[in-house]
């Protein structure tokens, strides 16, 4: 639409845009009128009134009255063109934000004293280099209990030498020691069993 190309935002004439570059769900509205009106929505200000909002940005609306306009940018916003063109840019934007995403990881990991320090530290190492034996685990029906996905957690957080003031932190007082009771019966349990293994062992050889 000629007058949407002329629609000034703080002042200022936006320049021409480039619609080969966009997604095909944007390219295949009617016209420029509504791929404004889409943009807007995606990337406007938010909350009551946004609708209208939007179709004033895109140009449409002049000499109507708000009620009028108002109805319009409902009709409008709820078409299934309109719908499945919000959606594509949606994404294509928060695609666009993965830079911000990961800058914040990286400054929750760089301060020990944030209180998700820990939790960053694991996100990252299981994306970039994920424990095979976890990941089979997950896939399965997440068999694992609470208990021991907090046990792994525990001895991960040690491997990176995180202080006990910060496990404290992380899993509280009586959390903690709850798990490093639940710790001390594992092992006791592993070594029971390893005892039952090399006693198995040596009645097979002495049969032999």
């Amino acid at each position: 639409m000629r007058a949407a190309s002329k629609t000034k935002r703080n002042g200022a004439v936006p320049a021409k845009q480039d619609w080969g570059q966009l997604s095909p769900e944007l390219k295949s509205l009617p016209n420029d009128a509504w791929r404004i009106f889409c943009l807007e929505l995606v990337t406007g200000p938010g909350g009551h009134g946004k609708y209208t909002r939007a179709a004033r940005v895109a140009g449409f609306g002049k000499g109507s009255t708000a009620a009028n306009i108002a109805k319009f940018a409902w009709t409008l916003a709820h078409d299934d063109r309109m719908i499945a063109a919000v959606a594509a840019e949606c994404r294509k934007h928060l695609r666009g934000a993965h830079p911000e995403a990961v800058n914040a990881l990286h400054n929750m990991i760089r301060d020990s004293t944030h209180r998700d320090h820990g939790r960053a530290v694991l996100s990252l190492l299981d994306r970039v280099d994920p424990i095979v034996g976890r990941q089979q685990i997950e896939v399965t029906h997440r068999i694992v209990d609470p208990d021991t996905e907090a046990l792994e957690e525990l001895r991960a957080l040690r491997q990176l030498g995180t202080s006990r003031e910060k496990l404290i932190e992380l899993f509280g007082g009586n959390g903690l020691s709850r798990l490093e009771r639940l710790e001390a019966a594992d092992v006791a349990t592993r070594a029971e069993n390893a005892k039952l293994i090399d006693a198995k062992v040596i009645e097979v050889e002495a049969n032999g």
